[in-house]
């Protein structure tokens, strides 16, 4: 199980092509808005939609 974390973790997109969005306050309240759509579960499936999540918000 700590093995898929941490491969999901190493994938979180983490820059952005729009200068005006590639910020840690936007990168912050993007992720917030994605944790909250795909809250935890003990499958660590939440990790592999969150990361498509902030790739459909552009995130790279």
């Amino acid at each position: 199980m700590s093995g898929i974390f941490l491969v999901a973790c190493s994938q979180f997109p983490t820059t952005h092509p729009d200068a005006a969005k590639n910020n840690p306050t936007q990168y912050r309240a993007d992720m917030r808005d994605c944790a909250r759509n795909y809250p935890e579960s003990g499958t660590g499936a939440y990790l592999k939609q969150r990361v498509s999540c902030m790739e459909l918000k552009g995130w790279q």
